[in-house]
């Protein structure tokens, strides 16, 4: 039930953010296409993962093919390709490439590019998500103080982003100059940035905070499992 609340969830929030509306106002605003980033790289991508795809797909598949399936994701490569090193190191690239190179005003002015900057995000968010909520059948689950050091050092990503885009002192996109001029382009900008820090910091934070209540209950798992076996084993 609370994976088809998830998966539901993660597809309403993808319509929403990427319905014609809400890509009018990130086409006319640079804090508004902020929040649609964030949206669908913290919000969309996490809630999609705990709608358990893998498993919904493997089950609707024939058994031959749901087996070669399941052998392709066992195979190496896949486990090296969705390990969380290689997932963290996506995640820092891709946000910090789409907004400091000419992509971010080629995705502006050229629906393509657009579509295929969302389609990235959405894949690195699939995949810096994965280690962290190891829903099965996914690789490359993490013991819990790692899970939560992972996110721990994912944070300083968004904020040094956030960061760099508040305190910029001229509009770093002339797509925006052109349509609102400099002064609001870079008032608009900054609020980009606030939606940067607080949302973005405030989906990293309540992971790490969920992580650790599930640590804690894990732990308090162990130990009245241990006490139960300790109580009925012979002496």
């Amino acid at each position: 039930m609370r994976a088809n609340i998830a998966l539901l969830s993660g597809l309403l929030v993808l319509l929403g953010v990427l319905g014609p509306w809400f890509d009018a106002l990130s086409d006319r605003s640079f804090a508004w296409h902020m929040l649609q980033h964030v949206a669908i790289m913290l919000v969309a991508a996490p809630l999609l993962l705990l709608g358990a795809p893998l498993r919904r797909v493997l089950a609707a598949l024939p058994t031959g093919t749901a087996r070669r399936l399941s052998r392709i994701m066992r195979m190496p490569i896949v486990h090296t390709l969705a390990s969380p090193v290689i997932a963290w190191i996506a995640f820092a690239i891709v946000l910090y490439a789409t907004h400091f190179s000419p992509m971010y005003e080629a995705a502006l002015e050229h629906p393509p590019v657009h579509a295929f900057e969302h389609v990235l995000y959405l894949g690195v968010g699939l995949a810096f998500w994965n280690p962290i909520l190891a829903v099965p059948p996914a690789p490359g689950a993490l013991s819990f103080p790692a899970r939560m050091f992972y996110v721990f050092t994912a944070m300083p990503i968004c904020g040094f982003l956030a960061l760099a885009i508040y305190t910029a002192s001229h509009p770093m996109y002339p797509y925006y100059v052109a349509r609102m001029g400099a002064d609001a382009a870079l008032k608009d900008q900054t609020y980009g940035g606030e939606i940067m820090w607080l949302c973005g910091g405030a989906a990293l934070f309540t992971a790490l905070m969920g992580l650790g209540v599930h640590w804690l209950r894990d732990e308090k798992r162990r130990a009245l499992l241990y006490d139960r076996q300790a109580w009925i084993a012979p002496r």
